[in-house]
């Protein structure tokens, strides 16, 4: 019960920013419907607090907001963190975490492109394709493409992994956008996927747990 409130709790805080920034269409969320929180209580129930981050400066001065879902078709549970850049600068980004609650094997990472119709904002555009590359970053090896999306250049990006051992147990994906009409090199792009982080096992390491 107490675990529900409080994601009610923090569920209208963030429709209440969603009024304001239109967020919740892009993440495809309904903050409104009571029995996906209880359903997220439920399945909170033997998991453990997680941080999203993407350490770099161009976002540290934005807003970003988190949000989970239960996809009870597939079983999964989806952890995100959308940023947004603050006012006149218009970089955005976000980290999708896929999981089974049970531990149940991911199988292989969607590629970069595949991964970029999780997010509404990116299915719904014609997006240009560049050169696909392999980079390791924190938490393991990771594929990144760039992109074009109207004025704006984007990186997608998608890795499997797993904290003990070598079958992915997770799906991590995601995509950067710098401000529109801003170069944003293969260098850049490659720096953005390098800085990925995730953290998880101490509610300390994050607000979202």
């Amino acid at each position: 019960i107490h675990a529900t409130m409080r994601y009610l709790t923090k569920i209208l805080l963030f429709f209440g920013i969603c009024g304001l920034l239109a967020a919740c269409d892009e993440l495809g969320w309904n903050p409104l419907d009571t029995s996906e929180a209880t359903r997220i209580a439920q399945m909170r129930e033997g998991t453990v607090p997680i941080l999203l981050q993407i350490d770099v400066p161009t976002l540290t001065d934005g807003a970003s907001f988190y949000d989970e879902q239960w996809d009870r078709e597939t079983d999964i549970l989806k952890r995100r963190r959308t940023w947004r850049g603050p006012p006149g600068n218009d970089v955005s980004a976000s980290l999708l975490e896929l999981r089974y609650k049970d531990g149940t094997p991911m199988g292989e990472a969607p590629s970069p492109e595949e991964a970029t119709r999780n997010w509404d904002i990116l299915a719904q555009r014609n997006l240009v394709f560049q050169d696909l590359y392999s980079s390791r970053n924190a938490v393991g090896p990771i594929l990144w493409r760039r992109f074009t999306m109207g004025p704006n250049i984007c990186v997608s990006f998608a890795q499997g992994y797993s904290p003990d051992g070598d079958i992915p147990t997770r799906h991590l994906l995601g995509y950067y956008c710098a401000p529109a009409g801003e170069a944003f090199s293969d260098g850049q792009a490659e720096t953005v996927v390098r800085a990925i982080r995730v953290q998880e096992g101490d509610p300390a390491l994050s607000p979202d747990g």
